[in-house]
C-alpha cells in the first residue's frame, strides 16, 4: 500500500496507517508527510497572519563558519534568517540549506546585512549556516507557522531605510500579511529601546565590536497599510537602518480588525476575537 505507515513494535512492524470512517466501514487514510513532529495527511491551512513560533541568535568574533540552530520546527514554517556583518570581509554567504538565496546589502555603515526566507521541510536541517570569512557577525532565525508557501517570491525584503544620527527609527508602511521589523543600530551607548504601539517585540542581539554596539532588533505587525509608527531608542546612533520582511499568509475573504489601527480595524455585521 503506498504511504503505508509501518512501527516497529519490537519485535515486528505493526501497521498503523491512519484510517477514516468512509460511512459505510474504516478505510486507510495513509499520511501525506511527516512534518518534523508528526505524520500529517494534509498540509495546515495557511493563516492571514501568520504566527511566530521562536527565535535564536548568536554573537560572533572572529569566526569563518557561524552555524545557529533553527527552533523547534515543523514543514512548511516559514524560516527568517539575518545576518549582519561588520563589512571587513565579502558578505555574508548562506551555505546551508542548499537552495535558499539571500538579499544581500551594504549599508552606509559599512555593515554588510544579509536576509534569507524559505519554507522549512526536514531535509533542511535542524541549524543554519553563514560563510561570514572572519568577520565580526550577529546570526538571527526567526521561525513562523501557517504561511503561505505558494506566495514564495524571489525576495522577502519589501523595503529598507538607512537614519544617521538619531534616536528614533520611523517605521516604513507595513503590507498585507505579517510584516517583520528587523533593525540594525551602530553606537557606544545604547542599551535598550521601544518599539510602538501594535508591534510585539521578537529576538535581540546586542553585541560590542570594537568601540561601538552593532545591535541586531527584530519586532512584527499584522498588515494594515500604514506605518506602525517608529522604535525610540534610548541614546542616539550614530548610524542605524530598518529592513521590512513580509511574511505572506492568506486571506479568508473576512474583514479584518486591527485594534487601534484606522486602516486595518474595520467591522462587519459580526466580529470574532481569535487568540
Amino acid at each position: 500500500m503506498a504511504n503505508q505507515l509501518r512501527v516497529w513494535d519490537g519485535s515486528a512492524w505493526v501497521d498503523r496507517t491512519p484510517q477514516i470512517w468512509d460511512g459505510s466501514k474504516w478505510a486507510p487514510k495513509p499520511p501525506l508527510y511527516w512534518d518534523g513532529a508528526a505524520w500529517m495527511d494534509s498540509a495546515p491551512t495557511p493563516r492571514e497572519f501568520p504566527a511566530y513560533r521562536g527565535g535564536s541568535s548568536s554573537l560572533v568574533q572572529g569566526q569563518g563558519l557561524v552555524e545557529l540552530p533553527l527552533p523547534p520546527t515543523r514543514t512548511n514554517d516559514w524560516i527568517v534568517s539575518i545576518c549582519v556583518a561588520d563589512g571587513s570581509s565579502t558578505a555574508p554567504r548562506l551555505l546551508s540549506p542548499a537552495g535558499a538565496i539571500p538579499t544581500q546589502y551594504r549599508l552606509g555603515s559599512g555593515l554588510l546585512m544579509a536576509v534569507a526566507v524559505w519554507p522549512w521541510e526536514p531535509s533542511r536541517g535542524a541549524s543554519v549556516t553563514w560563510d561570514v570569512g572572519g568577520a565580526h557577525a550577529a546570526t538571527m532565525n526567526l521561525v513562523y507557522r501557517l504561511g503561505d508557501i505558494s506566495s514564495v517570491g524571489l525576495t522577502p525584503v519589501v523595503g529598507i531605510r538607512e537614519y544617521s544620527g538619531t534616536n528614533s527609527l520611523p517605521l516604513m508602511a507595513s503590507t498585507s500579511y505579517r510584516n517583520l521589523y528587523a533593525a540594525v543600530t551602530v553606537s557606544n551607548s545604547l542599551t535598550g529601546l521601544a518599539w510602538p504601539s501594535g508591534v510585539t517585540p521578537r529576538a535581540q542581539q546586542l553585541g560590542t565590536w570594537g568601540m561601538n554596539e552593532i545591535s541586531l532588533m527584530t519586532g512584527d505587525t499584522p498588515g494594515a497599510g500604514g506605518s506602525p509608527g517608529g522604535i525610540q531608542l534610548d541614546a542616539t546612533v550614530s548610524s542605524a537602518a530598518v529592513v521590512l520582511i513580509s511574511i505572506p499568509g492568506r486571506s479568508d475573504g473576512k474583514s479584518t480588525w486591527i485594534l487601534g489601527d484606522p486602516v486595518g480595524s474595520v467591522l462587519g455585521e459580526t466580529t470574532i476575537l481569535e487568540l
